[in-house]
């Protein structure tokens, strides 16, 4: 989506191997990336750290439309800023492996995980949601989690409309976000995870 300050990548489905590299051939592009999208239900743990790794080195601005549950979440957390749509759904759980079971590694993984968070500031309130929800379960977070993280209610990307007057004196209303091609943004629409 093109935006009067550059561009947003909308990503929607779940995160799959190769989408870290798709969205840095976005980034390597003309215009300035000035964030994500978000609406998804997690997918590849590792796939989605480096996103979210990525997001906190480009210091990029991270809004979610929909659901952002498993690793989209460590997307959102590691924003610059971050912003939801009214209603969020986002939610955290522990690690699982491959299988979809928590064994020794995940445990460990979800250790390492609530403690990489620690250090990033989400707040403890969300690192115990995360670690205590079981890997086939999920916990949404509430509004105080949200505010404490310092989100707001609001999409970030939408201008806000300016009044104008045409000839015959009726208000107008232009907005700057437009839409680009379906190409713009990572899309997959299989069935959800979780």
């Amino acid at each position: 989506m093109q935006t009067c300050s550059g561009v947003v990548l909308r990503l929607r489905g779940d995160i799959r191997e190769g989408d870290f590299s798709q969205l840095t051939s976005h980034i390597r592009g003309n215009d300035p990336i000035l964030g994500f999208d978000l609406s998804s239900d997690g997918g590849v743990l590792e796939e989605g750290l480096r996103i979210a790794d990525l997001t906190r080195r480009k210091k990029l601005v991270v809004y979610v439309a929909g659901e952002c549950n498993s690793v989209c979440a460590d997307i959102f957390f590691a924003a610059a800023k971050r912003y939801y749509a009214p209603n969020p759904k986002i939610g955290v759980h522990a690690v699982s492996n491959y299988r979809d079971i928590e064994d020794t590694g995940s445990r460990l993984l979800t250790i390492k995980l609530a403690r990489l968070w620690a250090k990033q500031g989400v707040p403890n309130s969300v690192i115990g949601k995360m670690v205590t929800t079981r890997a086939e379960a999920i916990t949404y977070l509430d509004r105080a989690d949200l505010a404490a993280m310092d989100a707001s209610e609001r999409n970030p990307f939408v201008s806000k409309p300016e009044k104008s007057s045409d000839a015959a004196g009726a208000p107008q209303q232009s907005n700057c976000a437009t839409q680009l091609n379906s190409s713009s943004g990572v899309t997959h629409d299989p069935p959800p995870l979780r």
